[in-house]
Parts: structure tokens; sequence; C-alpha cells
């Protein structure tokens, strides 16, 4: 199934967005059973799944609630809420980093931001460890290999550092190349390497070559196949968010917002920073409907179909105290009463902390069937019902930022207030203080675009202030509160 974005991003990364289904207000699922299979071929005791990070490497990382306890006798639509919460806690083993930097160099990077970008790699290039791995691309009118994949050390970094203080703006924006080429070098990358991370640095819209966000993000899609994850960075004002929200979400990286060229740097230390604490590689999430459930897709995501109606979610290297979540749309048919399950999530990743051992860890959503419309509504899963908040405000604020571009005011007001609501409501219900505090600040930068919306709405046409920097704002708050 191919999927497509999310909004009109939407319209473009991480399915198809189907009509939406009645859904089960959401509630906890019975108990979940977790397991840990990675390291014993026998059965592992089962421990209880929790709503909370875990503390503990050795605990389960995954966890799933369906939308209530109870399900209704007959057939019925409901969620199923899956989140991977990689502990705080776990050890910060260097893995080996194969990192192509993938750098637009055309006409109007000229000035300060061409200045910060160089400065922005040489820091890159300086911090990364001995033995890591760097390839040096750009793209303006044609992409360029500046420097091929390179081992790290005291005489090649001199070497490369030379490289980046010579590149020079001008010409188009032929991203399709630049990109096409960063992942070709990565995908190349020694098994050795299991960190494969194209970072990519652009402030315009690609006018060369194919340039439609989905072209683009199906590019980065493909890269996700074989491990090789985007760090999408739009500088200024003037790049295409569309298309960098595409390679981030459907590769399963990040996104930048760097309104200002001097962030650069600092935005570099802090992946920096994050690839230097890589818990797990290869991670992928598998969920496997259980007799009588059948999957009907998720919103959002770029998930791949299994054998018997399973789904999977390519998730690549994650770090510790990284969060992902999903909601997956499923129906349920319920005729027998008592406990039955609902799904089998297995979370596969290789363990960094032990010698790249690879691991899975189970985890079982149950359900209970009932006659009673109450007995449903009762029982809210407080981790369930926050991300299904979080994903529809993720919706409602891409909305909003495509009508601020536009010039949508009350659109784009009431957009906001749909996002900012929602947001406010999971803080409340969130199951621990991580996820609250990432809805809170969301949240908090919805009330602030609303504030300026109402302003320039206000404003006689001719004064009206340029939106296009709080529509970024917004843009880049909501892909970060889907956990990109």
């Amino acid at each position: 199934m191919k999927n497509s974005l999310i909004g009109v991003l939407m319209a473009c990364v991480l399915g198809g967005c189907a009509a939406s289904p009645v859904i089960a207000p959401v509630a906890p699922v019975a108990p979940i059973a977790a397991q840990d299979v990675s390291k014993t071929p026998v059965s592992p005791t089962l421990v209880a799944a929790p709503d909370e990070p875990s503390r503990s490497p050795a605990g389960p990382w995954v966890g799933a609630a369906g939308a209530s306890d109870f399900v209704m006798a007959g057939v019925s639509d409901t969620v199923l809420g899956v989140w991977v919460d990689v502990p705080t806690g776990s050890q910060k083993t260097h893995a080996p980093a194969a990192v192509a930097l993938v750098i637009d160099v055309s006409g109007s990077m000229a000035g300060s931001k061409i200045d910060n970008a160089r400065l922005a790699a040489r820091a890159l290039v300086d911090k990364l460890a001995d033995g890591d791995i760097v390839s040096i691309h750009t793209f303006s009118d044609e992409a360029r290999e500046r420097v091929p994949p390179t081992p790290l050390d005291r005489g090649s970094r001199a070497a490369i550092n030379r490289v980046i203080d010579s590149l020079e703006p001008s010409g188009g924006t032929n991203l399709f190349d630049g990109l096409r080429l960063g992942e070709s070098r990565s995908f190349k990358a020694p098994s050795t390497h299991p960190v494969r991370r194209v970072v990519l640095i652009s402030d315009g819209v690609a006018n060369i070559g194919p340039s439609t966000p989905d072209i683009l993000g199906e590019l980065a899609a493909r890269g996700a196949d074989s491990g090789i994850q985007v760090t999408a960075i739009g500088v200024g004002i003037d790049y295409d968010e569309h298309t960098l929200n595409a390679l981030a979400m459907r590769s399963s990286g990040r996104l930048y917002h760097i309104s200002e060229p001097h962030e650069l740097s600092a935005m570099l230390e802090s992946e920096l920073g994050l690839l230097q604490a890589t818990a797990a590689t290869s991670a992928v999430l598998e969920i496997v409907p259980a007799p009588g459930v059948q999957i009907l897709g998720v919103d959002g995501l770029r998930s791949e179909w299994g054998p018997d109606g399973a789904l999977r979610f390519q998730l690549g290297t994650m770090f510790a105290g990284q969060h992902r979540e999903m909601a997956i749309r499923v129906r349920v048919t319920a005729q027998v009463d008592g406990t039955h399950p609902l799904a089998s999530v297995r979370f596969h990743f290789r363990d960094t902390a032990d010698g790249n051992l690879d691991r899975v860890q189970e985890v079982v959503a149950r359900y209970q069937v009932t006659s009673d419309h109450v007995a449903v509504e009762q029982h809210a899963n407080p981790k369930t019902q926050t991300i299904v908040s979080t994903q529809e405000a993720g919706r409602a604020a891409l909305a909003a930022a495509d009508s601020l571009n536009k010039g949508s005011y009350e659109s784009a007001e009431k957009e906001l207030a749909i996002a900012e609501t929602k947001l406010r409501a999971s803080a409340v219900t969130a199951s621990n203080v991580v996820d609250r505090q990432r809805m809170i600040v969301a949240a908090g930068k919805m009330a602030d675009a609303r504030v300026k919306t109402r302003a320039a709405a206000a404003a006689p046409p001719a004064a009206r202030p340029a939106m296009r920097s709080p529509a970024l704002d917004v843009n880049a708050a909501a892909v970060r509160a889907m956990g990109f």
C-alpha cells in the first residue's frame, strides 16, 4: 500500500488518508502482557507493559492499548494505540555512523546562509568520532560529490574541511539528484556502520528535476527500507516545508526549521548528540492482528503490509529518550463473551549496548466483549487518548500552516484553535511527564500563532504582516509533536 502525506503534506508524508472511521471513545484495553523474547529461545515470563517510559533498558520499550477495555459485541471500528519509549537510561554506546551531508549551494544560499552552512558542516565533521564515515555532496543545477565516503581521522578531517571551505553558491535547486546521490553513498556503507543518516540543508524550492513532495518523499522512503534516515533542515523562510516534511517523515527521520542561518551550528550540535546516544538500529514495529481483528490502516505514516494482514513500520535508528507513537485503525468482530487478544505488537531492533544483538520485544493488547455502551465509554486509556488527540492536533496544525500560507486567516485560526485544544487536552490526560511537556510546548506554539493570526486579520490589507514565518513555526511544531 502506498501511503500519502498528512494534510497538504499529509496530502503528500507517513497511509492513504481514508475517511475517518467511527472510533470508540479511547479507553484502556485490559491489562497488557509484555515480553522480551530477544535473548532466550524459551518463552519468557510475562510482565506488565508500562504506560510510563521504561526507566531501565531491561524493561519493555514498547507498549500498546486499544481504545477501550471493552468492545461492543458484533462488528465495530476502534483504535489501537502503539508507542515506543526508548529509556533515557539506555547505555550510550557509540554506534559507528555513515553520514552523507547534502548541502544546497544554489544561488539563493549566498551570503550568511552559505557561511553558516560551511561552519555547521565543519562542526559536524570535527565532532563525529574517529572511524565514522562522512561524504559531502552539493546540489545546484546538478548534484556533485565533493568528498567520497571517507573514514574520519585527523588527516581526513583537515582535507574534508578544506573542501567545505571552498563551497560557493550558484545556479538552481536540483534537490532530487542531491538526495539521490547522498542516499546512494549511505546505501553502500559497510555493515560495520549501522547508523546511516543523510543530513540535507536547503533554503529553497526544488526547481530542477523531479520536484514534487510525493516523488521526493518516495525517494526518501526507499532509502528508509535500507535503514537510511533523513534529517531535513530548512533554512530561512523560502524553503518548501511540504517536501522537507516528506523527507523526514517518510524516512522516519527528523525535521528542523532554522529561521536564522546562525542557528544552524547549534541544530547540528543537537543532531550530533542524538547520533551519539544511539540505543537501537534497524528498528521495526510489527502489528499482528488477532483472530477476528482486521487492521484498516494508519493515517499519516508510511507502512507496509505483511502476511495475514499484519502492518510493519520502519523506525530505523533510535536514540536514548526517543518517543514514537501511532494510532492504528482496526475493525473488531466480537461475538464471544470474555477477554480476547486484540493484537500482538512486536518491536524488532538491534541493541547497540549488546553488540548489535537482534532483539524482539512483544506486547499483547486485549479487550473484553460487552453489550453496554457505557462500559466502553467509561474505560478510557489515557495513553491511547493522548496519541489520538496528538495525531488529530498534528493534522489540524498542518492544515493551519497551509491556511496561513494562503492568507486564509479565518480558517487558520479555527484550525489552530482545534490543534491547541487537542494538545492541551492531551497534556491533561498524558500518563507521563515527557508526553505532557511535549504537548504543552506544541500547544504554546499554536497559541502564539493564533495571536499573530488575529493581528494579521485585523490589520488593513496593505498593513498585514507577513505570516510565512509563523506558518513555518506551526508546521515544524506539528511535525515535532508527531514525533519527527
